[in-house]
């Protein structure tokens, strides 16, 4: 019998889907709470690591866990592994690749829709018994014709790029590689410098990945770059947005209001300053988790377990980054 150790603390029906997918032979243990110290304890008895949540993936960690014989990553994103020491330990490292593309991609639109309709203003104004159908309505705008940048194409974003087609946008795109010319071409995707971007986006969508690099890539200097009008959205990692910067442009009429998903400490303290300002869009980082999106990363996730423990490596068909 062979042990999985979780890294993350699910309530009960996450968990409920989690355990009636680990496969014959495994044994799943889950940490009391989200935490560093109870991953911990519970990782001298780990033979596979199933990574997920927030919770540090170290070498003091690893130091710990001796039986430890492969990590699986249950999304794409990888901030919170320390890439080197998994490597230095010779422990390959699988991630679901594009697995919640889809989820998130749907979710950034979402957000730009609602943003742009300033749609938490008009369900609190509706609540609250003020009925300002046309003052509201001459304050928002269609997404229909309007500039959308996207920061990073990746998986996610070429996936939103196919929900944006009906709406006849135009999109600049700004990544450190460039994309296909025929992909440019089918989509009418324009590559662009990051500062090009931010002064002729109506719409600012992050999907890059959180790196020395891009932490706080968004921050006073960009909110000066971009329009008055202009939204936000981020579905990426809160690191990638400066907070205090995002706080003052909104308060201060720089951009017009913003979708943020992602935060850069999860859960949100006390004293966030985004907590109480009326044009901004607060969700605690489920843009990547729906019912499908959520089982299909287990069960990806549990296959290449499978897989490995039957010396099928050369079969998985996810992605293996170390």
């Amino acid at each position: 019998m062979k042990t999985i150790v979780l890294t993350n603390r699910y309530a009960q029906g996450p968990f409920g889907i989690v355990s009636s997918l680990v496969p014959e032979d495994f044994e799943l243990k889950m940490p009391e709470e989200s935490s560093y110290e109870a991953v911990s304890r519970l990782i001298p008895e780990a033979d596979y690591l199933l990574a997920s949540g927030r919770v540090k993936v170290d070498g003091a960690l690893l130091d710990r866990a001796p039986r430890l014989r492969m990590i699986q990553r249950t999304g794409v994103g990888l901030d919170t592994l320390d890439l080197e020491a998994i490597k230095s330990r010779n422990l390959p490292l699988y991630v679901n690749r594009g697995v919640n593309a889809r989820s998130v991609a749907e979710y950034a639109l979402l957000l730009t829709l609602a943003c742009l309709r300033k749609l938490t203003i008009a369900a609190e104004n509706t609540k609250n018994g003020v009925w300002s159908k046309q003052a509201h309505g001459i304050q928002t705008c269609e997404l229909s014709g309007k500039t959308v940048g996207i920061v990073g194409m990746g998986f996610i974003a070429r996936t939103l790029v196919s929900l944006l087609r009906p709406f006849g946008v135009k999109i600049l795109y700004s990544d450190v590689v460039r994309a296909p010319e025929e992909f440019e071409k089918e989509n009418g995707a324009a590559f662009v410098t990051l500062d090009e971007l931010l002064r002729n986006a109506d719409v600012v969508t992050l999907h890059c990945a959180l790196t020395d690099e891009t932490r706080g890539l968004i921050g006073k200097e960009a909110f000066d770059k971009m329009k008055p009008e202009a939204v936000l959205i981020n579905t990426a990692r809160g690191g990638i947005v400066d907070t205090d910067a995002l706080a003052d442009a909104l308060e201060k009429g720089r951009i017009a209001f913003a979708g943020i998903d992602v935060h850069e400490k999860e859960p949100i303290p006390e004293d966030y300053r985004l907590k109480n300002l009326p044009n901004v869009i607060l969700t605690p980082h489920i843009a990547g988790v729906t019912r499908d999106s959520f089982r299909a990363m287990m069960e990806g996730a549990f296959r290449n377990m499978s897989m490995f423990e039957a010396g099928k490596t050369a079969e998985i068909k996810e992605y293996r980054y170390l």
